[in-house]
């Protein structure tokens, strides 16, 4: 086993023999490696960062658009026939068109909002439409864009926005399209809202496709490089000699040439080099979330430029035959000597709890050894964490999880309810008669009711969370699709007959669970424990029935 002593005399020997091979692949790895790969990197992230604020934008526009569809079929559901009746469609309107017009307000290049009902419900029109003066922040009613009734289906321009999604079952973007009653060129995200199946209308939204163009003459591509966007049907919407845009019927050799080299570049996911008026320019495409595509480009001699500055400057840095040797000197050095460097940098990952974190022995010397035993004591270590985590989140009497365990998950689900995905139902549930069995036949048999009445709760809510959170109180938390009350019958038909087996064991004493469903209402809970809440207070009305019963 060679010490880190001997390695160093070998090291210092062997030094002399590799100095001038060391330097001269460190300065072509530097030249021709280093400064080109970062060179790309950084086209690529100019390129994917432009193309990520522009995908907020689309997908903020389509959060707003979702959320009105979400509320439009909420209000709906149940109710679908009432819209015949005219002062349930007028409420109904009233607070749907609230919240369009307050998300439509709050995106920045929203020019419109619309929702028409379906055209099966009665002759007139019904639904609304706004348009937004974005000068102002303020908005005035259109209901003229809403009429669709006996015109062409075809003509997308005006009455796309309704018949498309409709014919597609699913959200779609329209466009972009010159807009005469705009003045500008505008996109539309339309949405069909669907109740039981059946087609109940559409929501739409325009946005200012030249508004959000005007955005991109701000992108700094190096120092002359630019951003060029094309539609999803390959039409120019931006370039900066083009920033109106240009059909492409109408392209000349250049622009061509431009969106053959996005289509190269949307292929290989890789930054492509092609040949311009300009010389030879680079050019990363990202595709973006409505099909369109936003491509950076710039000089290829821009580019190379700065590498050849960060080649000169590294050069610059390593000249001089004392400096050479010594930093020579330092990177060998560090070929056994890193080692070192990684178990302290292990070590501090295990200090700050990453328990999976392993040291490489790649030798049989002093090092290694260590590294050995680093990694026995992070298994160790692994092995006592996970047992106190288990005792931690888990009940020890009936092996379900404990309170612990349920505020976390009741914290998780109001970051989802924030985010507006929050769909579940509480079901609260409770041991009628424990406290018999626990004060005339003891803790003992107490203990063993509650481990029949835990495997009670396991039949019955299989694929569901379930928490012991009180000494006989329990919930679980789950799906507001499914159907609760069976569930609880369920349960309750289960531990009857489990009652009945158990007859002798607990000297005729009959034991019951009580337990109450409540569905997550945005309209009246503002989080888990309101519904929660509901849930328990169903629950004792449960159990007063249960023990009227007995």
């Amino acid at each position: 086993m060679k010490s880190i002593r001997s390695k160093i005399i070998i090291l210092y020997i062997a030094f002399t023999v590799i100095i001038v091979c060391a330097l001269l692949g460190v300065s072509i790895y530097s030249i021709h490696t280093i400064n080109d790969r970062d060179s790309e990197q950084l086209l690529e992230h100019i390129g994917r960062e432009n193309a990520a604020n522009i995908n907020k934008t689309f997908e903020n526009i389509e959060n707003a658009v979702g959320n009105v569809e979400y509320y439009a079929y909420d209000q709906l559901d149940q109710l679908f026939g009432r819209l015949y009746s005219e002062s349930f469609r007028e409420g109904y309107l009233e607070n749907v068109s609230l919240l369009a017009v307050n998300q439509a307000i709050g995106e920045e290049y929203v020019l419109g909002v619309y929702y028409r009902l379906t055209t099966d419900v009665q002759e007139e029109p019904i639904g609304f439409g706004y348009k937004i003066d974005r000068a102002t922040g303020e908005y005035y009613e259109d209901m003229e864009s809403i009429i669709v009734e006996g015109q062409a289906t075809d003509d997308l321009d005006f009455y796309g926005w309704y018949y498309l999604p409709k014919e597609a079952k699913e959200p779609v973007w329209i466009g972009p399209y010159d807009s005469a009653e705009y003045g500008t060129r505008i996109m539309s995200y339309c949405y069909p809202v669907y109740v039981h199946g059946r087609f109940a209308g559409v929501i739409c939204m325009d946005i200012d496709i030249d508004a959000m163009c005007d955005e991109l003459s701000e992108i700094t591509v190096y120092n002359t490089g630019s951003a060029v966007m094309f539609d999803i049907e390959g039409n120019l919407l931006y370039d900066e000699a083009y920033a109106e845009g240009l059909n492409k019927a109408d392209f000349t050799d250049e622009e061509a040439t431009i969106l053959y080299a996005t289509q190269l570049s949307m292929e290989s996911g890789a930054s492509i080099d092609y040949l311009s008026d300009n010389g030879v320019m680079k050019l990363y495409a990202n595709e973006l979330v409505n099909g369109m595509t936003l491509s950076v480009i710039a000089p290829l001699d821009e580019i190379n430029k700065t590498q050849h500055n960060m080649t000169v400057i590294s050069v610059i840095v390593g000249v001089g035959i004392a400096l050479l040797a010594l930093v020579i000197l330092t990177l060998l050095l560090r070929s056994f000597l890193r080692p070192l460097q990684e178990l302290a940098e292990a070590s501090e990952k295990l200090a700050k709890g990453d328990f999976e974190v392993r040291a490489e022995a790649k030798s049989n010397d002093e090092i290694g050894q260590l590294s050995k035993t680093f990694n026995l004591m992070a298994d160790s270590l692994k092995k006592y964490f996970d047992h106190f985590h288990s005792l931690a989140y888990t009940d020890a009497l009936t092996g379900l999880n404990n309170k612990a365990a349920y505020e976390i998950r009741r914290d998780v689900i109001e970051s989802e309810i924030a985010m507006g995905v929050g769909k579940y139902a509480v079901i609260v549930m409770d041991v009628n008669n424990l406290k018999v069995i626990n004060d005339t036949l003891g803790h003992e048999k107490g203990d063993i009711l509650l481990k029949h009445v835990s495997e009670c709760m396991r039949k019955t809510f299989v694929g569901y969370p379930l928490y012991r959170i009180g000494g006989d109180e329990f919930c679980t938390i789950i799906s507001s699709s499914e159907n609760a009350d069976i569930l609880i019958e369920k349960l309750q038909a289960t531990t009857a007959e489990r009652s009945e087996e158990d007859a002798s064991l607990f000297d005729g004493v009959r034991y019951q669970v009580a337990a109450g469903a409540a569905i997550f209402d945005s309209r009246i809970d503002s989080g888990v424990d309101e519904t929660f809440n509901r849930a328990d207070a169903a629950m004792y009305e449960n159990k007063k029935y249960l023990k009227g019963l007995a």
